[in-house]
This record gives structure tokens, C-alpha cells and sequence, in this order.
């Protein structure tokens, strides 16, 4: 009993095993992509094409290891191909966030449109902060 314990262990280690390397190869790219990106003055609307031609062939290492990881665990195929792009969608997405945030981009409006609101906003004096009324604290004891 211990012994078939053990062999699942190692068996499911070498299964997961075969996810890490397309994964961690994945990833890699696409932190070396943000610097890329930033290299040849990437917007942020279009950092998630880049990203897909850029770590085309990791991408597709990756889905094909998800894919292969879920059928083995007896996912139809249609299944496991739908949780590989849903993986992937999520590192893209999760990357393109990530630019925008260090290029300081507006996710929405492009990179001379987001300049634009940041030139408007300076230009606008802050408002100043209305005093409020603070509320008096429910007691519910009466006085002594």
C-alpha cells in the first residue's frame, strides 16, 4: 500500500513536471517582452498582439502541455483545449496589465490620449475638501 503511494506520488511529480518547463518558459517571455515593448515604444492597446507574435512558440508549448496535462487527467479534448486558452488569456492578460502599469498607460485610450486627460487635469485647480458634520457616536446607554 505504501508502495502504490509512493508511485502515484512520483508519477503525478513527473506529470506536473511536464507543465513547469513550458510554463516557467512562458513566463520568462513574457517579462522579457515588457522590456521589448518598452524598447520599440509599444502602446498599451497593442502590447497583447505584440505579446502573441513575440512568445508565439512558448504560447503554444504551453497550451499543448495544459492540453496533454488535462486529457490525462481524463478531460475530453475540447475541454482541455478550452482551459489552455483560458490559461494563456490569463498570462496575457495578466502581462498586459502589468505594462500598462509601468508604462503608465490608459488601458482604454492611447498613449497621446491618456497625455491629453493628464495635461487637462493640471490645468484644473483641486478642488478643496468640504468640512463635514462628524456624527455623534451611538451610546446606547443612557447618561448617568
Amino acid at each position: 500500500m505504501i508502495f502504490l503511494v509512493g508511485a502515484s506520488a512520483i508519477y503525478l511529480t513527473a506529470l506536473q513536471a511536464s507543465i513547469n518547463v513550458p510554463r516557467d518558459a512562458f513566463q520568462s517571455c513574457l517579462k522579457d517582452a515588457v522590456t521589448k515593448a518598452q524598447a520599440q515604444k509599444v502602446d498599451g492597446d497593442g502590447y497583447e498582439a505584440f505579446v502573441r507574435t513575440t512568445c508565439g512558440t512558448q504560447m503554444n508549448s504551453f497550451k499543448s502541455a495544459v492540453t496533454a496535462f488535462d486529457m490525462k487527467n481524463k478531460m475530453s479534448r475540447k475541454d482541455s483545449s478550452d482551459d489552455a486558452e483560458a490559461m494563456v488569456a490569463d498570462f496575457v492578460s495578466g502581462s498586459a496589465n502589468h505594462y500598462r502599469y509601468v508604462i503608465k498607460s490608459d488601458p482604454v485610450a492611447s498613449g497621446k490620449a491618456a497625455k491629453a486627460v493628464e495635461a487637462a487635469k493640471a490645468d484644473v485647480a483641486p478642488a478643496k475638501p468640504v468640512a463635514t458634520q462628524a456624527a455623534a457616536p451611538i451610546n446606547p446607554q443612557p447618561p448617568k
